[in-house]
């Protein structure tokens, strides 16, 4: 059955958006012009106006589609375990072995934060605010008392500390001086979880 004009329409504007993200993140955006795009895409320049007023608004939507938060939430919600800690645990490994997996998604992050400061940050928040409730219902039934943070601020800490593991683990990884395993991983886990220092009362002493 022949396709529909909308169909082919809406076929091309995908294909724009999906060879967009491939330059970008090969490339970087201000190295990407829409004559690259149009000819990887195989469409004219003017066909890609069609579809997108300004290189920018490509950018935009391709950040707004291909963003991390649509892997990262679904592959937390996937964590398992019987009490907190545990499932903090299994979603920590998760998400490192997606990081891993996805080198591309920091190339993403990089470009919006180098070359737009953060421009669209309000767009991609909104975006991704319907779904910070997804968090707390992780832990869930689970065995375990969780603090009262805002589901905000508990996304922010999760993903920031294990990111910051991950892009750590690339400038160490040839010095030989930290280890970059499972163990290293798991004392990250229980930093996230336990903070760093003992509970003996030293500190409260110390400024009292």
């Amino acid at each position: 059955m022949p396709r529909s004009s909308r169909e082919k329409s809406v076929e091309t504007r995908t294909q724009i958006l999906d060879t967009a993200y491939r330059l970008f993140v090969e490339r970087g955006y201000s190295a990407t012009s829409m004559r690259d795009i149009g000819q990887q895409t195989g469409v004219t320049v003017g066909a890609i106006y069609n579809h997108f007023s300004t290189k920018e608004e490509i950018w935009k939507e391709v950040l707004l589609t291909k963003h991390p938060y649509h892997d990262i939430f679904p592959l937390l919600q996937s964590a398992e375990g019987e009490t907190v800690a545990e499932v903090v645990r299994s979603a920590a490994q998760l998400l490192i072995r997606e990081l891993h997996r996805r080198t591309d998604l920091f190339n993403l992050l990089f470009i919006e934060i180098v070359e737009f400061r953060a421009k669209h940050a309000t767009d991609l928040f909104q975006a991704i605010l319907p779904r910070l409730g997804e968090l707390q219902s992780m832990f869930q039934g689970k065995r375990g008392r969780l603090r009262s943070i805002p589901a905000p601020i508990l996304m922010r800490s999760f993903i920031g500390l294990f990111m910051s593991y991950y892009i750590t683990g690339i400038f160490v990884k040839e010095i030989g001086v930290m280890s970059n395993d499972e163990t290293s991983l798991n004392q990250f886990v229980d930093l996230y979880l336990y903070g760093i220092l003992e509970e003996d009362g030293s500190l409260e002493g110390e400024q009292a």
